[in-house]
């Protein structure tokens, strides 16, 4: 009798460990899912950067530590100004959006265009500017505001993290993409 208790209390313990394992293995794979799917996400949302950079025009640049705005020249879509936001998302994370053009709303008033959400849940979204120095003794600083008219910087960074960590920064040069 003692035998047999013994046996369905070994069997018991090896039942539950086995689903526990189970259980670790699903939610390891389900992390992984969504790890990839972000990072996809990311290579995406850069190649379309890098892209719509490397046809910009060298006039109406602007930018500070939220947006990045230019004027794009693309063959098939003509002339375009884009501007690419890192805004709030719920819960207190951020989100970078493509916005392609700027309204005018009523009254003259500037109207937030429909945009399209290219990264989601990140936990950091900003955007840099390296001015070069007039000196070349002097060491080029990162600005976090690029008033229009100035011409583009000589590079810009975007720094992005998602919830589980920082991502590599995204640099664009002003002579390349």
């Amino acid at each position: 009798m003692i035998e047999l208790l013994v046996a369905i209390s070994l069997a018991t313990i090896i039942t539950l460990l086995g689903v526990s394992l189970m259980r670790t293995g699903i939610n390891s794979s389900v992390v992984n899912e969504e790890a990839l799917v972000q990072s996809q996400a990311v290579r995406d949302a850069r190649r379309l950067l890098e892209y719509a950079w490397s046809a910009r025009q060298t006039n109406g640049f602007s930018g500070d530590q939220g947006q990045l705005e230019f004027i794009s020249s693309q063959k098939a879509l003509g002339t375009l100004p884009l501007r690419f936001a890192c805004r709030p998302g719920e819960g207190g994370d951020y989100a970078l959006w493509l916005y392609s053009a700027s309204p005018t709303g009523r009254q003259g008033q500037p109207e937030e265009p429909p945009g399209e959400m290219l990264l989601g849940q990140l936990g950091e979204c900003r955007f840099g500017f390296l001015q070069a120095p007039a000196d070349a003794k002097q060491p080029a600083q990162w600005k976090e505001d690029w008033p229009a008219g100035q011409g583009p910087p000589a590079l810009i960074r975007l720094d992005l993290a998602s919830l589980r960590g920082a991502l590599p920064p995204l640099i664009l040069a002003a002579d390349g993409p």
